[in-house]
């Protein structure tokens, strides 16, 4: 079985940040985060219970060899992509905006 995938706005808005932020340092890097996202998505709509639990019932697959981490759950037979944040970031901050976009 394999599961959609869906960006809620404000992962989205995130993405583009990063994206426009490593655009502004190298083209290469931005394009190269990309293809880690679509990597990840493809991964997340066949195992999606493989990542781990980071609180409650949300998960968080890294975006390795970037330092950002998708966040997301699995609702109603879906991924809902919920955030993406680098990893430098509170926990704290990261989960206050996760619960804001819930």
């Amino acid at each position: 079985m394999t599961f959609p995938v869906v960006y809620f706005p404000g992962a989205s808005a995130d993405i583009d940040s990063a994206i426009s932020w490593l655009a502004d340092r190298s083209t290469l890097a931005a394009a190269d985060f990309v293809r880690v996202i679509h990597r990840a998505e493809l991964h997340l709509s066949r195992t999606p219970f493989i990542y781990q639990i980071v609180r409650h019932d949300i998960r968080r697959v890294h975006l390795k060899p970037f330092r950002y981490g998708l966040y997301y759950r699995v609702a109603d037979d879906r991924v809902n992509v919920l955030a993406c944040q680098h990893t430098s970031r509170s926990p704290r901050t990261i989960f206050g905006i996760v619960s804001d976009r819930l």
